[in-house]
This record gives C-alpha cells, structure tokens and sequence, in this order.
C-alpha cells in the first residue's frame, strides 16, 4: 500500500533507477523517487545536482524538495534519462561486474575502445513530428536530461520538465574526423556540426534498414531495451523525485 509510505529511495545508479521506475509506473505506483549516486555513472543523479554522500542526499530528502520530471518510453518500456542504439550501444549491459567495481566510469571507456575495430554505420529511418529522414548513422541517442554515459554535455539545452527529449546521432563520416567530434561532443559544442543530426521532440519512431540484426538492439538507461523499430513517447511530469536542483 503506497499510502504507507512517503517516498522510494533507490542506492544505485541509472540501471538501478530504469529497473525502480519500470516497477513504479507499470504499477501505478506514485511516490516521490529519490537516489543516492552510487552507481558508475549516475548521470540521472548529476543532473538532479544530487550530493555524492549518504548524508547530503538525506538532507535533500528530508527538505522533500519535489520536482516533477518526463519519462520516455520506448515500446512497452520506461526509461529516464537516455534511449540509445548503435556503437557502444552494449558497453553498460557487457561489463564484467568486478571489472566495473574496480575501474569505475573507467570501465566503460576501456569496453568502448574495444568496440572501435567494429566501428560500422547502419540505416536508420528517423521520424519525429513533421519529419523523416532516412541516412547511415553510427549511434543515435534520446535524452532526457543533458549528459549519459558519462557525456555531460551531449545535450546542453534539455530540461527534464518541458515534455521534450533530445535527439543526438552521429551521421555516418570518415574515421579520422571521429576524433575531433569526440573532442568537441566532451565540450559540448557539437550540435551545429554537420555530422551531428539533433533535433527535440516529444514523438520518435526509429527503424533500422540494415539487415544485420546486431544494430536492433538499443539500450535504456544502461540495461537491455526492446530491439527496434522504436515506437517513443514523451510522458510530460509523469514522475515526482526528490531534487537539489
């Protein structure tokens, strides 16, 4: 019985938080959400400017300081912060878990190197309101907020209130300009790039044209997504958390 309770916290970082919000919204669960970043990434957690201790994370629930935030969900699943497909799309879900304990975020940027010799774009079928596009990309991502991955800046303008996401994806684009699009993703100043495709919206569908069946798989939050196509929807405030914001 929710009624019993005033809030749910969750120790963890944005897988944890995908698998509790999952649990929450297919149960018509309503509580306020919070989180202690204890996670790899936490990039929900940064956003939400949460304390990185016990205590200052306390102190924010016991102000109960609420905010209303948007929810993605992609098919029949819920995600919070980021739906992504393509290059390193895997790197979260195929990490050995000690490995990660003992690395850290380190872990991820180690697991996406390995990746690079597999560095391959694929077709993808974008459609948001008003618009579709059809071009090789080699990773797409949708956002709520501005960072994931451990990216803080892939999408500067977001707000996790306005009942839009963000579209970032990388068009497909010689080798040896990877490098310098990196450089400037880490800066955040990317998005006037022209191999940057970035749009908002509050509906996306996304369909994969390659018949390859490894670039279907897509990633919500860190942990296995439905394999496309990607039906998204934008539900605007649909959950409460504890903010410091």
């Amino acid at each position: 019985n929710s009624q019993e309770f005033e809030g749910i916290i969750v120790s963890g970082g944005d897988g944890s938080l995908n698998e509790v919000v999952n649990g929450m919204l297919l149960n018509d669960i309503d509580l306020p959400l919070g989180v202690i970043p204890s996670g790899t990434s936490n990039d929900f957690a940064r956003f939400l400017n949460m304390p990185n201790h016990v205590e200052g994370c306390l102190d924010v629930f016991l102000r109960r300081n609420l905010k209303k935030i948007d929810v993605g969900k992609a098919n029949d699943q819920f995600f919070i912060n980021v739906c992504s497909g393509g290059l390193f799309t895997s790197v979260s879900q195929d990490i050995d878990l000690d490995f990660k304990n003992t690395l850290g975020k380190m872990a991820y940027y180690i697991k996406g190197i390995e990746q690079l010799p597999n560095f391959k774009p694929f077709p993808l079928r974008i459609t948001t309101e008003g618009e579709t596009i059809q071009e090789d990309f080699y990773v797409f991502l949708i956002l709520n907020s501005t960072g994931a991955g451990g990216f803080p800046k892939l999408a500067k303008k977001a707000a996790i209130d306005d009942g839009l996401f963000e579209m970032v994806a990388i068009r497909a684009c010689p080798l040896h300009e990877i490098p310098r699009l990196f450089i400037q993703i880490l800066r955040g100043e990317h998005l006037n790039e022209k191999n940057i495709f970035y749009t908002r919206g509050s509906q996306f569908k996304i369909e994969c044209l390659s018949e390859d069946k490894s670039f279907y798989e897509s990633d919500l939050d860190g942990e296995k997504g439905p394999n496309l196509p990607l039906d998204i929807q934008v539900y605007s405030r649909k959950l409460t958390v504890f903010s410091n914001l």
